[in-house]
Protein backbone atom coordinates (compact mmCIF):
# COMPACT_ATOMS: atom_id res chain seq x y z
CA UNK A 1 0.00 0.00 0.00
CA UNK A 2 0.95 3.54 -1.43
CA UNK A 3 -0.12 6.86 0.30
CA UNK A 4 0.01 10.44 -0.84
CA UNK A 5 0.97 13.36 0.73
CA UNK A 6 -2.43 15.11 0.00
CA UNK A 7 -3.95 13.22 2.70
CA UNK A 8 -3.70 14.44 6.70
CA UNK A 9 -4.61 10.17 7.28
CA UNK A 10 -4.66 7.13 5.80
CA UNK A 11 -7.11 4.54 7.13
CA UNK A 12 -5.65 0.69 8.00
CA UNK A 13 -9.16 -1.08 8.75
CA UNK A 14 -11.85 -0.59 6.70
CA UNK A 15 -13.70 -3.13 8.75
CA UNK A 16 -17.23 -2.04 7.21
CA UNK A 17 -15.79 -3.82 3.77
CA UNK A 18 -16.07 -7.99 5.56
CA UNK A 19 -18.60 -9.72 7.62
CA UNK A 20 -18.11 -12.41 9.85
CA UNK A 21 -14.54 -14.64 8.73
CA UNK A 22 -15.01 -12.52 5.46
CA UNK A 23 -12.31 -9.62 5.93
CA UNK A 24 -11.32 -6.56 3.92
CA UNK A 25 -9.01 -7.82 0.84
CA UNK A 26 -6.18 -6.30 2.18
CA UNK A 27 -6.13 -8.73 5.53
CA UNK A 28 -5.31 -12.15 6.61
CA UNK A 29 -5.44 -14.39 9.07
CA UNK A 30 -1.83 -15.32 10.20
CA UNK A 31 -0.73 -18.79 12.03
CA UNK A 32 2.13 -20.04 13.51
CA UNK A 33 2.80 -23.82 12.77
CA UNK A 34 3.65 -24.67 16.30
CA UNK A 35 0.33 -23.86 17.70
CA UNK A 36 -2.20 -25.97 17.12
CA UNK A 37 -5.22 -23.70 18.67
CA UNK A 38 -5.61 -20.57 16.48
CA UNK A 39 -6.88 -17.30 17.74
CA UNK A 40 -10.33 -16.77 16.12
CA UNK A 41 -11.65 -13.69 14.05
CA UNK A 42 -14.18 -11.87 13.03
CA UNK A 43 -15.84 -9.10 11.94
CA UNK A 44 -18.85 -8.20 13.92
CA UNK A 45 -21.05 -5.24 14.77
CA UNK A 46 -20.64 -2.70 17.89
CA UNK A 47 -22.66 0.14 18.76
CA UNK A 48 -19.61 2.57 19.31
CA UNK A 49 -17.52 1.98 16.08
CA UNK A 50 -20.20 -0.19 13.45
CA UNK A 51 -17.71 -2.97 12.63
CA UNK A 52 -14.76 -3.85 14.41
CA UNK A 53 -12.77 -7.31 14.80
CA UNK A 54 -13.35 -9.09 18.06
CA UNK A 55 -10.83 -12.01 18.72
CA UNK A 56 -11.45 -15.06 21.14
CA UNK A 57 -8.13 -17.26 22.55
CA UNK A 58 -8.03 -20.72 24.08
CA UNK A 59 -4.78 -21.82 25.20
CA UNK A 60 -3.86 -20.41 21.63
CA UNK A 61 -2.37 -17.70 19.11
CA UNK A 62 -2.47 -16.07 15.48
CA UNK A 63 -2.82 -12.86 14.48
CA UNK A 64 -4.94 -10.85 11.80
CA UNK A 65 -2.00 -8.83 9.90
CA UNK A 66 -1.48 -6.52 6.51
CA UNK A 67 1.06 -5.64 4.62
CA UNK A 68 2.00 -1.92 4.00
CA UNK A 69 4.79 0.32 2.20
CA UNK A 70 4.31 4.05 4.04
CA UNK A 71 7.28 6.36 5.08
CA UNK A 72 7.17 7.26 8.40
CA UNK A 73 8.44 10.48 8.61
CA UNK A 74 5.68 11.23 6.61
CA UNK A 75 2.76 9.63 8.52
CA UNK A 76 4.85 9.07 11.88
CA UNK A 77 1.29 8.77 14.33
CA UNK A 78 -0.61 5.86 14.80
CA UNK A 79 -3.98 5.46 16.08
CA UNK A 80 -6.03 2.90 16.97
CA UNK A 81 -9.31 1.64 19.02
CA UNK A 82 -9.58 -1.21 21.39
CA UNK A 83 -11.12 -3.20 23.61
CA UNK A 84 -10.00 -6.39 26.22
CA UNK A 85 -12.26 -8.55 28.46
CA UNK A 86 -9.85 -8.65 31.00
CA UNK A 87 -6.27 -8.47 31.41
CA UNK A 88 -4.35 -11.90 31.26
CA UNK A 89 -2.90 -12.96 35.12
CA UNK A 90 0.84 -14.22 34.60
CA UNK A 91 1.64 -12.27 31.48
CA UNK A 92 5.13 -10.81 31.31
CA UNK A 93 7.53 -8.59 28.65
CA UNK A 94 10.68 -10.78 29.63
CA UNK A 95 9.71 -14.29 30.76
CA UNK A 96 8.89 -16.80 27.63
CA UNK A 97 5.78 -18.75 29.99
CA UNK A 98 4.28 -15.35 30.21
CA UNK A 99 4.69 -14.11 26.61
CA UNK A 100 0.68 -13.28 26.23
CA UNK A 101 -1.52 -10.22 25.93
CA UNK A 102 -5.19 -9.77 25.58
CA UNK A 103 -4.05 -7.05 22.75
CA UNK A 104 -1.44 -6.47 20.77
CA UNK A 105 -0.56 -4.09 17.65
CA UNK A 106 2.52 -4.79 15.97
CA UNK A 107 3.80 -2.74 13.41
CA UNK A 108 7.24 -3.88 11.21
CA UNK A 109 9.62 -1.40 9.78
CA UNK A 110 12.01 -2.45 7.40
CA UNK A 111 15.59 -2.24 8.77
CA UNK A 112 19.20 -1.98 6.97
CA UNK A 113 20.77 -3.81 10.18
CA UNK A 114 18.11 -6.32 9.60
CA UNK A 115 18.90 -7.00 5.99
CA UNK A 116 22.84 -7.24 6.88
CA UNK A 117 21.96 -9.86 9.86
CA UNK A 118 19.23 -11.72 7.55
CA UNK A 119 16.86 -11.24 10.08
CA UNK A 120 13.46 -10.41 10.00
CA UNK A 121 12.12 -6.79 9.98
CA UNK A 122 12.30 -4.85 13.36
CA UNK A 123 8.60 -4.80 14.90
CA UNK A 124 7.45 -2.30 17.26
CA UNK A 125 4.48 -4.28 19.66
CA UNK A 126 2.19 -2.30 21.43
CA UNK A 127 0.68 -4.18 23.96
CA UNK A 128 -2.20 -4.16 26.86
CA UNK A 129 -0.39 -5.51 29.94
CA UNK A 130 -1.57 -7.00 33.67
CA UNK A 131 1.01 -5.38 35.80
CA UNK A 132 4.17 -3.60 34.11
CA UNK A 133 3.75 -0.14 34.49
CA UNK A 134 3.11 1.89 30.90
CA UNK A 135 5.61 3.24 29.48
CA UNK A 136 7.79 -0.10 30.17
CA UNK A 137 9.80 -1.28 26.33
CA UNK A 138 11.68 -4.66 26.66
CA UNK A 139 13.14 -7.21 23.90
CA UNK A 140 10.20 -10.20 23.00
CA UNK A 141 11.79 -13.11 25.39
CA UNK A 142 11.82 -15.71 22.00
CA UNK A 143 12.09 -12.48 19.10
CA UNK A 144 15.06 -10.26 19.55
CA UNK A 145 14.11 -8.23 16.10
CA UNK A 146 10.78 -7.59 18.43
CA UNK A 147 10.33 -4.96 21.18
CA UNK A 148 7.09 -4.78 22.94
CA UNK A 149 6.08 -1.35 24.64
CA UNK A 150 3.27 -1.31 27.36
CA UNK A 151 0.60 1.55 26.29
CA UNK A 152 -2.20 0.12 28.68
CA UNK A 153 -1.72 -1.63 32.18
CA UNK A 154 -4.32 -2.97 34.70
CA UNK A 155 -7.88 -4.43 34.70
CA UNK A 156 -9.47 -1.17 35.74
CA UNK A 157 -9.98 0.23 32.08
CA UNK A 158 -11.02 -3.56 30.63
CA UNK A 159 -14.51 -3.48 29.07
CA UNK A 160 -14.22 0.18 27.92
CA UNK A 161 -13.27 0.87 24.20
CA UNK A 162 -9.63 3.58 24.69
CA UNK A 163 -8.49 5.47 21.48
CA UNK A 164 -4.16 5.06 21.79
CA UNK A 165 -2.32 7.61 19.65
CA UNK A 166 1.80 6.79 19.39
CA UNK A 167 4.19 8.92 17.43
CA UNK A 168 6.01 5.59 16.24
CA UNK A 169 9.14 7.13 14.65
CA UNK A 170 10.23 8.40 18.41
CA UNK A 171 8.75 4.55 20.15
CA UNK A 172 10.91 2.87 17.30
CA UNK A 173 13.92 5.36 18.06
CA UNK A 174 13.83 4.79 21.57
CA UNK A 175 13.39 1.09 21.48
CA UNK A 176 15.52 0.41 18.82
CA UNK A 177 18.46 3.25 18.50
CA UNK A 178 18.00 3.71 15.23
CA UNK A 179 15.79 5.64 12.46
CA UNK A 180 12.87 3.38 11.47
CA UNK A 181 13.02 2.60 7.71
CA UNK A 182 9.96 1.88 5.74
CA UNK A 183 6.48 0.42 7.57
CA UNK A 184 6.06 -2.31 6.35
CA UNK A 185 2.81 -4.17 7.80
CA UNK A 186 0.60 -4.28 10.89
CA UNK A 187 -0.92 -6.82 13.07
CA UNK A 188 -3.50 -7.69 15.78
CA UNK A 189 -3.08 -9.93 17.89
CA UNK A 190 -4.69 -11.73 20.95
CA UNK A 191 -2.88 -14.38 22.37
CA UNK A 192 -2.97 -17.17 25.42
CA UNK A 193 -1.09 -20.06 24.67
CA UNK A 194 2.21 -19.87 26.64
CA UNK A 195 -0.54 -19.17 30.11
CA UNK A 196 -2.58 -22.03 29.13
CA UNK A 197 -5.66 -19.06 29.47
CA UNK A 198 -8.34 -17.20 27.93
CA UNK A 199 -8.39 -14.25 25.89
CA UNK A 200 -11.28 -11.72 24.15
CA UNK A 201 -10.58 -8.44 22.63
CA UNK A 202 -12.05 -5.78 20.20
CA UNK A 203 -10.32 -4.02 17.91
CA UNK A 204 -11.69 -0.77 16.21
CA UNK A 205 -10.55 2.10 13.72
CA UNK A 206 -6.90 1.98 13.29
CA UNK A 207 -5.28 4.73 11.12
CA UNK A 208 -1.84 6.60 10.47
CA UNK A 209 -1.86 10.45 10.24
CA UNK A 210 0.57 13.27 9.80
CA UNK A 211 1.66 15.07 13.31
CA UNK A 212 0.43 17.94 12.65
CA UNK A 213 -2.88 16.51 12.56
CA UNK A 214 -3.61 15.74 16.19
CA UNK A 215 -2.39 18.20 19.18
CA UNK A 216 1.36 18.56 20.09
CA UNK A 217 0.49 16.71 23.97
CA UNK A 218 -0.89 13.97 21.62
CA UNK A 219 1.46 13.20 19.28
CA UNK A 220 4.47 13.04 22.12
CA UNK A 221 2.81 10.38 23.86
Amino acid sequence: MTTSLANERTNLSNWTAGQGDRFPEQWRLLKFPSIDAVTRYQIVSDPTHGKVVWARSEGGAGGLARSLSIDPRHYPILSWNWKIDAILPGSSLVRKNGDDFPARLMISFSSKGATRRGLKDNVLCYVWAAEEPVGSVAVNPVHSHLKTMVVVTGNDLSGTWLEMSRNIVADYQQAFSEEPGVITGVVLMTDSDNTGSNAQAWYGPIWLSRADEIGSQDAAR
